[in-house]
């Protein structure tokens, strides 16, 4: 009988990688990579429960080493390493001057090289077997850049253009990688971290009132994994106000100004 392809999802402990999880292991056999082993655990022994092969593994921040251990382990267990999704970790917000040197590492260690070191760790493995796919996910701030959101969007922002590189580098080795845009969503709260209470509490108030459920945003995310697109962007919303930063420039910055007249 042929075996169900492997997914290894980075930062599945958060309230979307435990959606996407649950959505895979109908298709996948499923390595959820955390930095809480505790709740990884959890979640992994509720995919035992219902009858899903799943995999934990500790990923730590600043520790490029673990990611390629997290791919060797994968690939003893169940011979190869099919697709990766890597999820965001926790939102930072707050006005530029209030991000300290502490808040701009963790971001970079968290998201910019985490995602540099995953996909340094898989392309060995996908190369080897002629295929793979690598779908990076970011916040819509990489897209949409605006007040309080500085940080985030540099991040989002690099990852991007490291995977628009990557999906023209790597496409001769049979490896597909993509980005995919989410929107703000009520499971996001979790482990906001912002550099003052107001900033906290706006954010939290527009992630609240949110159209978005984790469940339907990780059915997109599923969905960008099997596209050939190098960017997917699937919220109308978030396509809607592309278009205008994209064609109505100065509309846009004036609409950005404006907000941040607000938050100020």
């Amino acid at each position: 009988m042929k075996q169900a392809p492997t997914l290894l999802i980075h930062n599945a402990c958060t309230p979307l990688g435990s959606a996407i999880a649950k959505l895979a292991c109908e298709h996948y056999r499923v390595a959820l990579l955390c930095r809480d082993t505790h709740s990884g655990d959890s979640l992994c022994r509720e995919l035992h429960a219902s009858g899903r092969e799943a995999l934990v593994l500790e990923i730590r921040d600043g520790q490029p080493r673990d990611f390629q251990l997290a791919v060797e382990r994968v690939l003893r267990r169940w011979q190869q390493l099919d697709a990766i999704i890597n999820l965001p970790a926790s939102l930072t917000v707050g006005p530029f001057e209030a991000m300290t040197q502490r808040h701009w590492e963790s971001l970079y260690q968290s998201q910019l090289m985490a995602t540099v070191n995953l996909c340094q760790s898989a392309n060995h493995a996908m190369r080897d077997q002629g295929e793979g796919r690598i779908l990076n996910v970011i916040h819509e701030y990489g897209l949409l850049p605006g007040p309080l959101s500085s940080a985030q969007g540099a991040m989002g922002a690099a990852i991007r253009a490291l995977t628009d590189s990557l999906h023209s580098e790597w496409h001769t080795l049979g490896i597909h990688v993509g980005t995919i845009v989410i929107p703000p969503s009520s499971g996001q709260q979790t482990g906001l971290s912002a550099t003052d209470p107001l900033s906290a509490a706006r954010f939290r108030r527009q992630l609240a009132a949110s159209d978005y459920s984790e469940r339907e945003i990780g059915e997109d995310v599923l969905n960008a994994l099997a596209s050939q697109d190098a960017l997917t962007v699937p919220a109308p919303r978030t396509r809607q106000q592309w278009r205008q930063k994209r064609w109505f420039r100065k509309r846009w910055q004036a609409f950005m100004k404006a907000r941040a007249e607000r938050y100020r």
